[in-house]
C-alpha cells in the first residue's frame, strides 16, 4: 500500500512537472513569436521611411543648390545597418538629418528668382513645392513617431521574453529559443563589449 502511495506520489510530481515544461514551452514560444512580429511590424515603418526619403531629397533639391550629402549618407547608413543597436543609431541619424533638411525651404537666399516680369507665375511653381516638401516631411515625420513606438513595443517584448528565458525551466530550452537583439543605441559601456539587453526603449 505504501509503495502505490509513493508511486503514486512520483507519478504526479512527473505529470507535473511534464505540464509545468510544456506550459514554459508554450509561454516562451509565444513570447519569441510576440518579439518576432513586432520585429516585422517596425521593418514596415523603416523601409517604408527608406522609400519615401529619395523623394524628399529629389524635392528639396528643385529648390536650393545646397549640398544634401548628409541626407543621402544617412539614408545609405540606415538601408546598411544591421537591425539592432546600430540600426537603431542610423535611424536616429537618419530623423536628425531628414528634420535639420525640412529648415532649408524657410532659410533659402540661393534660389532667387530670375524673371521679376512675372512674379504670379514664379512664384506658384515655388508655393507648389514648398507644399510638397511640407507634406513630404510631414509624412516622414509620421513614420519616424510609428517607428519609435514600434522600437518601444519590440523592445518591451524582447524584455519580457529574455526575462522568461532566465526561468530556471526555460533554461533547458535555451538553445530553441535564441536571444532578440533589442533595437536600442548602444551605451558606451556597450559599446566596450558589456551589452545590456534589458534597456529602456530608445528614443
Amino acid at each position: 500500500m505504501v509503495w502505490i502511495i509513493v508511486g503514486a506520489c512520483v507519478l504526479a510530481l512527473v505529470i507535473l512537472a511534464l505540464v509545468l515544461t510544456f506550459l514554459r514551452f508554450n509561454q516562451l514560444s509565444m513570447a519569441r513569436s510576440l518579439c518576432d512580429e513586432a520585429k516585422r511590424q517596425l521593418l514596415v515603418e523603416i523601409r517604408g521611411r527608406h522609400a519615401l526619403v529619395p523623394a524628399y531629397i529629389g524635392t528639396l533639391q528643385q529648390v536650393t543648390t545646397r549640398d544634401l550629402s548628409s541626407v543621402e549618407l544617412a539614408l545609405t547608413s540606415a538601408e546598411r545597418a544591421p537591425f539592432g543597436p546600430r540600426g537603431a543609431a542610423a535611424e536616429r541619424a537618419l530623423t536628425r538629418a531628414i528634420d535639420d533638411a525640412a529648415q532649408i525651404p524657410s532659410q533659402l537666399s540661393d534660389k532667387a528668382i530670375s524673371n521679376e516680369s512675372t512674379p504670379v507665375m514664379q512664384t506658384s511653381p515655388r508655393e507648389e513645392l514648398d507644399t510638397t516638401i511640407g507634406l513630404l516631411h510631414g509624412q516622414l515625420t509620421v513614420l519616424s513617431e510609428r517607428i519609435l513606438s514600434g522600437a518601444r513595443i519590440y523592445n518591451t517584448n524582447v524584455d519580457l521574453y529574455h526575462r522568461q528565458r532566465e526561468h530556471f525551466v526555460s533554461r533547458l530550452f535555451k538553445n530553441v529559443f535564441k536571444a532578440r537583439e533589442p533595437f536600442i543605441e548602444a551605451q558606451p559601456e556597450e559599446q566596450s563589449g558589456v551589452q545590456d539587453q534589458r534597456g529602456p526603449a530608445g528614443s
